[in-house]
């Protein structure tokens, strides 16, 4: 069984976080804020859009995660220095054909870590491999 996978860069999550973003910008647009105050909000989601971008779907930051390894009851997540954080699946965590979303409780630390895979995200046939084991073999906790 495969345990470890790599990730790429993901345009459809880059799609997503873009869309999601220009969305709620476009929304702004028609609700009752000074100027002032629209200017500040588009620029705070624009970092917002951008940071995320740049982590999460393009893998390009320091927190970003650049592989993934499952272990027994644990997952790794391996960053692009070569760190690791383990952590546990929690229940929250979610698998589809084209999405899963990873929520882990991360040893040491109070908040959770969220990692969002779209299909493109890794090879067709790891994809797969890696949401038949965590829909099968992993075991969430609370």
């Amino acid at each position: 069984m495969q345990r470890h996978f790599a990730l790429r860069p993901s345009n459809y999550l880059t799609l997503t976080i873009f869309i999601a973003h220009a969305i709620v910008m476009a929304a702004l647009l028609f609700l009752p804020f000074s100027n002032v105050a629209l200017i500040l909000l588009l620029i705070v989601l624009s970092w917002s859009m951008t940071y995320y971008m740049l982590r999460d779907a393009r893998l390009l930051l320091n927190g970003a995660c650049v592989a993934l390894r499952l272990d027994d009851d644990r997952i790794a997540l391996i960053d692009l220095k070569g760190g690791e954080e383990t952590g546990a699946l929690l229940r929250s965590s979610m698998v589809m054909p084209h999405l899963v979303v990873l929520n882990i409780a991360v040893q040491g630390q109070r908040q959770k870590r969220n990692v969002v895979l779209m299909s493109d995200s890794m090879e067709d046939e790891s994809f797969r491999r890696l949401r038949v084991a965590l829909k099968w073999r992993m075991k969430p906790t609370t």
